[in-house]
This record gives C-alpha cells, sequence and structure tokens, in this order.
C-alpha cells in the first residue's frame, strides 16, 4: 500500500474521495510495506481462505490513500487523510539525520511506508537504500515498492525479488495472526512479483516509441493479464480473457474454461494489489472486469467510469467498449415494480379491485329524485295559495 506517482491521473480526485475517506486512517491496510499500526484489510479465515471487502468498504478504504497523496496548494491546509499520516510523521527522524541511522530495519521499513503513503518516495529511498546491504525482508521488499511509485520497474523488481532471493518472510508479523501472514506471503511471492514483470515488460516494449506510436499503443491497450499466475503450469494456458463460450464480451457471462483460470479469491487478491498500488489504473480496470463477470455492474460501472474520467484513461478502446456495454447491461436489467403496502406494512400481494364507472342508470335516477323533489314543494306551495284568498297567487288550471 504505497502512493503510486507513476500513473496518469493520480492527482485529479474528486471531492466525494475526500469524504469518503475522512476519519478514516485505521481502515487502511498493512501491505508488502511494514506497517504495524496498521490492521490488515482484507478478511483471512483461519483456514488461510481471503474474502473480498464489500465495494463500498473498498472505496472508502481507496480513498484514504488517494486523499493522501494530495498536495495542498500554498496557504491551503492538507485535507483530513493527509494530515493524518502526516501528524503520524510527527517527531519522527529525517532520513538522513543520526537518529533515522539508529533506527531499527523494522523501523526504518515503517517510516518509509508513511513517507510513500504521502508520496514522499525521495525521502522513503534515503531511508532504505542504506539498509540493502543488510538484508532485511521488510526493507527489500519497501524499496521495491519505492522504485515501482517511481515507474522504475527494473529496479522494483530487482529489490523485491532478485535482492531477497532466499530470504523468506519471518514466521511471525508484528500485527498480523498466521493466516494473515501466510496469505500475504503468497500474494508476495506470487501477484507482486507477476505484476511487476508485467508492468517491467509493457513499460520497456514502449521505450522507444514515438509519441504517435505512444497514442496508438495506449488506444489498443487490453485488460492486465495478471491471472494465471505463470507458474500455475501448461495447462492454466493463455491469460483470462473476459468472454462468454462464443468468444464475445457480455457482461455477467464468462466461459467456463475462462473462469477456471481464476483463483477463488480474484477480487480479494486485486483489492490488496490496489490497497497497496492505489495509483495503479490498470489494476483498477481489471477489477471492474472482474466485478462485470459476477454480475456486480453497479461496482464495475463505477470503477469504469473513474477510469474513464479522473483516472484519464477514456482513450482505452476495449475499456470504454467493455464500459459501453456493462452500463447498457445495467439499465436491462428488469426492474421490480412498485407495490403498495397493506395494512401491516408489507406489500400485498392481491391486486385492489377496480373501482366500477359512474353508470348512466345512477345518473338518471339522481335527477329523477330530484324532480320528484321540487314538484312536491311546487304542489305545496299551489296549495297555501288556493287557501289564501286574494293573496295574489298564481293560479294553475
Amino acid at each position: 500500500m504505497y502512493p503510486c506517482l507513476y500513473v496518469t491521473g493520480i492527482g485529479i480526485v474528486t471531492g466525494i474521495g475526500i469524504v469518503a475517506g475522512v476519519g478514516a486512517l485505521n481502515g487502511t491496510s498493512l501491505a508488502s510495506l511494514y506497517s504495524p499500526a496498521d490492521p490488515f484489510a482484507i478478511p483471512v479465515a483461519e483456514d488461510g481462505t481471503a474474502s473480498e471487502l464489500p465495494f463500498d468498504e473498498f472505496k472508502r478504504r481507496l480513498a484514504v490513500l488517494t486523499n493522501a497523496l494530495i498536495e495542498p496548494r500554498p496557504g491551503e491546509t492538507p485535507n483530513p487523510d493527509r494530515k493524518r499520516f502526516l501528524d503520524r510523521l510527527a517527531g519522527k527522524p529525517e532520513p538522513n539525520s543520526p537518529e533515522a541511522r539508529a533506527l531499527s530495519a523494522r523501523e526504518a521499513a515503517a517510516l518509509a511506508t508513511d513517507l510513500l503513503r504521502l508520496g514522499k518516495s525521495d525521502k522513503a529511498l534515503d531511508l532504505l537504500v542504506p539498509r540493502a546491504r543488510r538484508p532485511d525482508y521488510f526493507v527489500l521488499t519497501g524499496l521495491g515498492h519505492v522504485f515501482a511509485s517511481r515507474g522504475d520497474w527494473a529496479n522494483a523488481l530487482k529489490y523485491h525479488s532478485e535482492e531477497r532471493f532466499d530470504l523468506p518472510m519471518p514466521a511471525v508479523v508484528e500485527g498480523l495472526s498466521k493466516p494473515q501472514r501466510d496469505w500475504w506471503e503468497k500474494l508476495d511471492a506470487g501477484y507482486v512479483d507477476h505484476f511487476y514483470r508485467l508492468r517491467r515488460r509493457e513499460t520497456e516494449g514502449r521505450r522507444n516509441l514515438t509519441p504517435a506510436e505512444l497514442d496508438r499503443a495506449n488506444e489498443t491497450e487490453d485488460v492486465l493479464p495478471l491471472f494465471p499466475l505463470p507458474e500455475a503450469g501448461p495447462s492454466a494456458g493463455t491469460p483470462v480473457r473476459f468472454v462468454n463460450d462464443a468468444g464475445s464480451y457480455e457482461p455477467g457471462r464468462l466461459a467456463a474454461g475462462e473462469r477456471a483460470k481464476l483463483p477463488a479469491d480474484a477480487v480479494a487478491v486485486v483489492q490488496q494489489l490496489l490497497l497497496w498500488f492505489p495509483g495503479e489504473t490498470r489494476l483498477y480496470w481489471l477489477l471492474a472486469e472482474l466485478y462485470a463477470a459476477q454480475g456486480d455492474f453497479d461496482a464495475a460501472v463505477a470503477i469504469f467510469d473513474e477510469c474513464a474520467w479522473s483516472r484519464q484513461y477514456g482513450n482505452r478502446k476495449v475499456l470504454m467498449e467493455h464500459r459501453a456495454a456493462v452500463r447498457a447491461a445495467r439499465e436491462a436489467r428488469p426492474r421490480p415494480e412498485p407495490q403498495a403496502p397493506t395494512s401491516s406494512g408489507t406489500a400485498d400481494q392481491t391486486p385492489a379491485p377496480e373501482e366500477p364507472p359512474i353508470s348512466f342508470t345512477a345518473i338518471g335516477m339522481y335527477f329523477a329524485a330530484v324532480g320528484l323533489i321540487a314538484l312536491v314543494a311546487l304542489l305545496r306551495a299551489v296549495s297555501r295559495c288556493r287557501r289564501r284568498a286574494g293573496a295574489g297567487c298564481v293560479k294553475f288550471g
């Protein structure tokens, strides 16, 4: 979990994100970056099974990390999420000071984590590089994150995998249960290593492109091929494609052969990687595809929209085509018709009888009754007149 500065558009964060993250510092998460002060985010059961976070909770946690990256303009105060990380640095030694050199490897790794969350990768480097000669698991994996945050994927891979060759994760990690520690180790050994290799290959493939060629490469970019891991063996085949049995993109439908390439904890894996690398839009796009494949169109559309606008991926043709398809699938969902509540507060399944229209018979009876009353009144008036001689009454007949 570190503030990645490499991906275009990370500085463009909406006010919604800031509101969502306020007061949620304790909702951040541990990562390959050592930070015992933070609880682990992804739920991991005693049997080692990891479960995905509810989407709203995941978005809240991600907002904390993206908000922490936002530097205030001159004269402005930091937003609450950034301020909380700044407060954690209060009283901590500067990276090149004698006090910093006296820190243990674990203390230095934890301090570097907070520096990276604030986008201070230079200071994190100053703190960790001198310690790289004295092997420590969290110093080396932390250096991998520092270089990844700068878009230096070759050095990220070097320190994460090569420099710590045969250096195991400590058997006990402060703040982690045994299942959490083992799942974290699995991600470090498999998915983080694979992610670095993918990003290094992509970056090296674009190194000598002209601006026009780079634009075309961006336009034709496809989903990040994170699944399955290379060590899954030849039976795993090619990277997962989000298509139905006919080979077409259809939200909510995934061919059985493609689904078999996804681990049961695929969403949890990508969520955790995003909490470690919050600026990586390639991972965020992949998460949208996973949600769309399992039929969670609301979550998928929310991510696709953010990728297209605030993360400036609207020039990716595949992403925009998939975004349109998921939006259409969401709109096509049958909507339940509203039902009137009964006296018990629940919907009454029996339709109310229709009110009968006013009949002409009823109208006729109404006017007949009115006429009869008028006739009786007239006859009574005539009778009174006859009894009053010379009263000037009108006589009939």
